[in-house]
């Protein structure tokens, strides 16, 4: 079993991305994988429309991998003290220095398990987690069968993506609609972390724009560069249509994961008519400060 992190701020395309993949006999995606310990299992609801508790894929899953409550309760107190920049900056942001980490062990030790019956489940050879956290980045490249895409998105449409209004039909509510400072934050401190991460392993960097405009081998050079062999088998209906993947078990992520249909990739521009006066005035100035800093891979 391989697995593929998909890191990147919030609102950068890593629902699409691993909807793409899952499209595949390949791969399997499970969504922000670290939902798992960081929600209460009641407020989870798989794109299949399951809640957690009763989901038919996830609770054998766990079953066969021996996750119960407890290991689970474990996996939230081993995240809060090793997915933790400050923890990955004390190690020098050395790889070698956390997988000599018994608590960074211990934390991945039964993520590995579920995953690995992921794959058996679900008949595939490689697993995607979208949790896009810039701190797990580091935590799942210490692992040898990890691979790692980052996803950029111009900071302006990030942020301004969050401050639109967007319904989660997971969580039955409006998703979170952060300050423009906390979106700006999140955004650099992810891109920060990733470009950090690509000086110590194999990063694909990979563009929203330049991917929503030619999915198909930008995907397949990002792959590549993450260190993936071989065609991804991604079952394109036209050069921008996939076929979408049955047996999809995203456990969170953007509301796109519930559609049924054809995978469409097209880039969503921002509509300022839908912004506030201020935000038409501050987002694009902090995005064009964050993306002076940060500016576009490749």
């Amino acid at each position: 079993m391989d697995l593929l992190y998909i890191s990147g701020s919030g609102r950068s395309g890593s629902t699409l991305v691993e909807r793409l993949l899952h499209a595949s006999q390949r791969f399997v995606a499970v969504g922000e994988f670290h939902v798992l310990w960081r929600l209460p299992h009641d407020q989870i609801t798989c794109s299949c429309g399951a809640r957690l508790p009763d989901d038919p894929f996830w609770q054998p899953v766990l079953a066969s991998a021996g996750i119960g409550a407890p290991e689970i309760a474990e996996l939230a107190r081993l995240e809060a003290r090793v997915a933790r920049t400050g923890r990955i900056a004390a190690a020098g942001f050395s790889l070698d220095r956390l997988r000599d980490d018994p608590e960074v062990t211990a934390f991945l030790a039964p993520q590995l398990a579920i995953l690995a019956a992921v794959a058996r489940a679900a008949g595939r050879d490689i697993v995607v987690d979208s949790s896009k956290a810039g701190p797990r980045a580091f935590v799942m490249a210490t692992l040898a069968a990890s691979h790692s895409v980052h996803l950029w998105r111009h900071p302006t449409a990030v942020i301004a993506s969050w401050r639109s209004k967007k319904f989660d039909q997971g969580l039955g509510t409006l998703m979170a609609r952060p300050g423009i400072p906390a979106a700006a934050a999140d955004w650099w401190k992810v891109e920060q972390l990733a470009r950090r991460l690509a000086r110590e392993a194999p990063v694909a960097m990979v563009d929203y724009d330049r991917l929503c405009a030619d999915p198909a081998p930008v995907l397949a050079q990002a792959l590549a560069a993450a260190g993936i062999a071989g065609d991804a088998g991604i079952p394109w209906a036209d050069s921008h249509s996939v076929v979408a993947g049955a047996h999809y078990h995203s456990l969170n992520g953007n509301p796109d994961r519930f559609d049924r249909g054809p995978i469409r990739v097209a880039a969503r521009s921002v509509d300022w008519s839908k912004q506030s006066a201020a935000d038409r005035l501050l987002v694009p100035a902090a995005g064009a400060l964050l993306g002076a800093l940060y500016p576009r891979p490749g």
